[in-house]
């Protein structure tokens, strides 16, 4: 679920990635980790390992160099829904978002753009509370997003509809149904952009970004955030879906596809 906690702006409409994760720039603690559950966990592209405090609240701070940009946080592989919990965003002791999940999807709060640091007064924290048990978070991610502003082109599937269920089907010889079974579950799409401006493609930003999508990596996705707000997902790129720009119109614009394979818990 999307959340936009500010202002809403036009661009929220446009597609985005927030693939940059701010927090392995910084160093980042809990006030409490279960065992086999600690706070690293939250810094890797896995899914199946992840924090989880010793109670039902629990507080994550990361102190950053000096001016670290941030304005989304993703939160990916959690129980946040099933346990009733509030997730508070802070810079310092200053708000910047509160939302309460109501399910277990993958998370993005929007907030404005504030500048983390190292000291106490400037330092990110996420806070956990009102959880009805000791609640868990696979992936967190916060940073500032790339936004594609020129949109997506018809026809397009969103990802939380996108789902690929394998089965272990059981039939008798007499063609009576057994209970079926769920194997593997999955969610797979293509996004086929807009055309992008030459100069914004061969950009250092982007280039970074195909450079992450190439190699495998994870990021959360969104397709207008202010537009579709279940929409959101933590991806990567499936197997040969390399992201290769191909130039229209004589050179001046580029054709830009993703192929996404998304975490369905």
């Amino acid at each position: 679920m999307i959340y936009i906690e500010r202002t809403e702006v036009d661009l929220d409409k446009a597609p985005l990635v927030l693939w940059e994760n701010k927090l392995l720039t910084g160093t980042v603690t809990a006030t409490t980790e279960a065992t086999d559950a600690q706070v690293e966990n939250l810094l890797t592209d896995s899914t199946f390992d992840y924090w989880k405090p010793t109670t039902t609240s629990g507080t994550v701070t990361c102190n950053f160099p000096p001016s670290t940009a941030g304005s989304v946080v993703g939160i990916a592989a959690h129980d946040l829904g099933t346990q009733g919990a509030t997730i508070t965003i802070k810079w310092g002791t200053s708000t910047l978002a509160t939302v309460s999940p109501t399910d277990d999807t993958t998370i993005l709060v929007f907030f404005q753009q504030v500048n983390f640091g190292s000291l106490a007064s400037d330092a990110f924290k996420l806070e956990i509370t009102g959880a009805t048990a000791a609640p868990s978070i696979g992936n967190l991610f916060l940073g500032t997003p790339l936004i594609f502003e020129t949109g997506i082109v018809p026809s397009y599937t969103p990802l939380w509809m996108s789902e690929s269920i394998e089965l272990l089907q059981n039939t008798s010889l007499g063609g009576q149904f057994f209970q079926n079974r769920v194997v593997r579950k999955s969610a797979e799409t293509s996004v086929n952009l807009n055309i992008l401006e030459r100069s914004e493609v061969e950009s250092t930003s982007f280039q970074a970004f195909r450079n992450h999508y190439n190699s495998g990596k994870t990021f959360f996705w969104a397709a207008g955030p202010s537009v579709f707000d279940k929409d959101g997902a933590y991806a990567r790129r499936t197997s040969g879906g390399e992201l290769k720009p191909t130039f229209r119109n004589d050179g001046i614009f580029y054709q830009v596809s993703l192929q996404l394979e998304a975490y369905v818990g």
